[in-house]
């Protein structure tokens, strides 16, 4: 899986996410770059349909989407992100999750418009980030991820 090139299938997001911190112990984050798309979650939870209705209702939309704990600023979209773009795996870490046990964290790589690599964190746990991308739970077997948010390409351009 890592060195594999994946185009994102929906409209989605950047925002500042709360991410795991593969260098560090159980249960612990950093800050990073996540990725979600629009227009996903179920009837509990979802996310806005578009980034027109997010600016819309931005103070709503961060509040509703980014929970904010103690001694910590509001977190919000970054920028809108298209369907077509591609990402290209680049870490994979089984990661301790307290009594939960492990789940896959996985970070990837993107180029944005000025050209510029971005680390992004796959919304794997549904703890720090929903809805997941993965299909299924648990670490037993190597990550699938859902055809509704991402489809695998032979190369960087998807061609």
């Amino acid at each position: 899986m890592i060195g594999s090139y994946y185009q994102i299938v929906k409209d989605g997001f950047l925002y500042e996410a709360r991410c795991a911190d593969i260098n560090a112990s159980i249960q612990s984050t950093e800050w990073c770059t996540g990725i979600q798309a629009f227009d996903s979650g179920n009837e509990y939870f979802k996310t806005p349909t578009n980034y027109q209705e997010y600016k819309s209702a931005q103070k709503e939309w961060d509040t509703k989407l980014f929970t904010k704990l103690a001694f910590e600023k509001q977190r919000s979209i970054i920028s809108a992100l298209s369907k077509g773009t591609v990402i290209k795996i680049t870490k994979l870490v089984q990661y301790p999750w307290g009594t939960n046990g492990y789940y896959w964290a996985i970070r990837a790589e993107l180029i944005n418009t000025e050209g510029n690599l971005i680390e992004v964190e796959l919304p794997t746990n549904s703890a720090l980030a929903f809805p997941s991308w993965l299909q299924g739970y648990g670490v037993q077997a190597l990550p699938q991820l859902k055809h509704e948010y991402l489809m695998q390409c032979k190369n960087a351009k998807c061609t």
